[in-house]
């Protein structure tokens, strides 16, 4: 009996689940139609402005009301930008003018969106990122209320803001955003930041002098992000570059940072550290020896290549394939490499290994 009653109650409950699937099935369904003739309501009033800017003139006064007070809710504001991102790329020139009039509009919306939830608030930073096109002068009192949207607690919201601000193109208010986000403690993951930066759309040289030039105000994993971005940028840095891979006071990542550098861009006086730092075979300083002996790439010579041949003894994996990597980049024969390997079986099948390795590249680049 106990067990009928435990097979009715289990049948109860997959059919109150299956009810619940249809029922929030059909809603979404619902939700989709009528998403999609906001959609098209949104579509066609934009049509219509755009026809006045076609033919000189200007959007009507109305319509500008109408954003006001129709973009206030969230699904109206989801609709537009669906509309906006379907208009036609080669009708830029219409929508900068379109973008520029209703500036208005959306300059108050952003006051009220920045009052609403976290979620709310993310959702517009993100319309504004989505909506800066290609020759849009920058709106500084737009940039300044996406600052303020930095001190939000949502990650969503200060991402999005973010990325509103790298579109914008403006390098001073980039630099007090990051600042005031590293300031407030609300980290951001190193490679978010750093990729983040390298979308940026204005000056890059611009924008890499103020992060340098600040670089002493922010936490260590800020700096490490800006590092990297520099990295990606500019070889103007490698004096300043230099004395942070010297200097045994500072955190490790930021060393390890200035040493990939150096692997992107030759500097002379790089090059004895970096083989200082190759040779070293203490096991806690694996990660130097393993950067630098793939920064070594960048430098000729029998002493590199004697020293990464002695690196290729390392017991470390990645400190003997970064050699063997740097090797292969110079220019040298693996198979006479690992003849002159001598009685080290690991160095041998290391360099074996990376031979195999570019074999399979070759085959997938002429397959």
């Amino acid at each position: 009996m106990k067990s009928e009653l435990l097979l009715y109650g289990y049948g109860i409950v997959c059919l109150g689940m299956l009810v619940f699937n249809v029922i929030y099935n059909i809603g979404l369904k619902q939700n989709g139609r009528r998403m999609e003739k906001r959609v098209r309501k949104m579509g066609n009033r934009i049509d219509a402005q755009m026809e006045r800017i076609h033919t000189g003139g200007r959007i009507a006064p109305g319509h500008i009301r109408y954003l006001r007070r129709s973009l206030s809710h969230v699904n109206n504001l989801v609709a537009f930008e669906r509309a906006i991102r379907e208009y036609p790329a080669a009708a830029d020139e219409a929508y900068g003018s379109y973008r520029s009039q209703i500036h208005p509009a959306i300059l108050q919306l952003a006051v009220i969106y920045g009052k609403r939830n976290q979620m709310q608030s993310a959702y517009f930073a993100y319309f504004l990122s989505r909506q800066q096109r290609k020759k849009q002068m920058p709106m500084d009192a737009m940039q300044g209320i996406l600052v303020e949207y930095m001190k939000k607690d949502g990650l969503y919201c200060r991402v999005n803001a973010l990325q509103a601000l790298y579109n914008f193109g403006s390098a001073k208010n980039v630099v007090e955003a990051v600042a005031l986000l590293d300031g407030e403690g609300h980290y951001l993951h190193e490679k978010i930041l750093t990729d983040g930066l390298l979308t940026f759309t204005g000056s890059h040289q611009e924008l890499a002098g103020l992060l340098w030039g600040r670089l002493g105000d922010f936490s260590d994993k800020t700096q490490v992000s800006v590092l990297n971005y520099i990295r990606f940028q500019t070889g103007e840095y490698c004096q300043g570059m230099f004395d942070i891979m010297m200097d045994k006071e500072r955190d490790k990542e930021l060393r390890l940072a200035a040493i990939r550098y150096f692997g992107r861009y030759y500097y002379g006086p790089a090059r004895e550290p970096l083989l200082a730092f190759a040779c070293d075979p203490a096991p806690a300083n694996w990660e130097y020896a393993a950067i630098s002996a793939a920064s070594l790439a960048k430098y000729q010579g029998e002493e590199v290549t004697r020293v990464l041949m002695a690196v290729m003894h390392s017991v470390n994996w990645y400190v003997r394939y970064n050699a063997a990597v740097s090797l292969g980049t110079l220019g040298l024969d693996y198979q006479a490499l690992a003849r002159e390997a001598g009685e080290d079986r690991y160095a041998r099948e290391m360099l074996l290994y990376r031979m195999e390795e570019q074999y399979r590249k070759g085959e997938r680049a002429t397959a």
